[in-house]
């Protein structure tokens, strides 16, 4: 099935079924526990996403700097609300991917997955985590990080990679269509550096919820015509064996349905 009609069935099963609540920065419906299966490039199309910056974030979350003044231009306005005056942000994403606090030593998970998917492709333990209880649950901690809570990799018979993402939080809107093409991104890229082929990408929703503020571009989604919408493909040709925004692109243009702005909800 395509990635909009898809994605427009998520927003709608949120909408009709969810329920109302009262969070910390807004009200919200929320649906728990979401899934979908993508085995072709997961960009949604019919709203404009920041494709290549959601990719430049990923980009830097894989590079294991915390401070945002090593992002791009472009994406450092997304974490500026939690960075401090030297723009450092505690216990990010990269932290965790790349040095991970655990009881016998510090650990690179993207380095220590790579080769579990390379030279260990039917253990049970290719996983990695952004979600240590430590670093999120103690007070200095700024953001409580909400995608890859826990990414598994299965390798089939026929050479193909596969990732299995469960995001505990998911601002279904504004931030989990990022979220898809980042993920589809990473799993290009592991395949790429682990001489796999590419897969699918499973993605499971924890809390899945629309902010108030976003119902109206979701009924703009849900009612839209979908029929002539036409997804690009991610390209991926790597330059290095770092993981690098400037290697992907699309095999076409890339022309959204809806072009409005959202606002992030912090």
């Amino acid at each position: 099935m395509n990635v909009d009609r898809i994605f427009a069935e998520l927003l709608g099963q949120i909408v009709i079924s969810g329920d109302e609540i009262a969070t910390r920065n807004s009200v919200t419906k929320r649906y728990c526990n979401q899934m979908a299966t993508f085995t072709s490039t997961p960009l949604i199309s019919v709203r404009k996403i920041a494709w290549k910056n959601a990719i430049r974030e990923f980009e830097w979350f894989l590079s294991g700097s915390n401070n945002i003044n090593d992002l791009h231009p472009s994406v450092r306005p997304w974490w500026q609300p939690w960075a401090d005056d030297s723009g450092l942000i505690a216990n990010n994403y990269s932290i965790q991917f790349c040095d991970f606090a655990g009881h016998h030593s510090r650990i690179n998970q993207i380095e220590a997955l790579k080769d579990g998917i390379k030279n260990h492709p039917n253990s049970r333990r290719n996983i990695i985590t952004t979600w240590n209880t430590a670093d999120m649950l103690h007070p200095t901690t700024p953001i409580t990080n909400c995608h890859n809570s826990l990414t598994q990799a299965f390798v089939k018979p026929d050479n193909s990679l596969h990732l299995t993402t469960y995001q505990r939080s998911s601002d279904m809107v504004l931030g989990v269509p990022h979220n898809f093409i980042q993920m589809w991104a990473f799993l290009q890229y592991l395949a790429s550096s682990t001489g796999r082929e590419v897969g699918s990408l499973t993605w499971i929703g924890g809390d899945c919820h629309i902010y108030e503020s976003h119902l109206d571009m979701v009924e703009k989604i849900r009612t839209a015509d979908l029929s002539e919408i036409k997804t690009p493909n991610l390209i991926y040709t790597p330059t290095s064996d770092q993981f690098k925004a400037d290697d992907f692109l699309l095999d076409m243009p890339y022309t959204p349905l809806i072009n409005e702005k959202l606002v992030m909800i912090v």
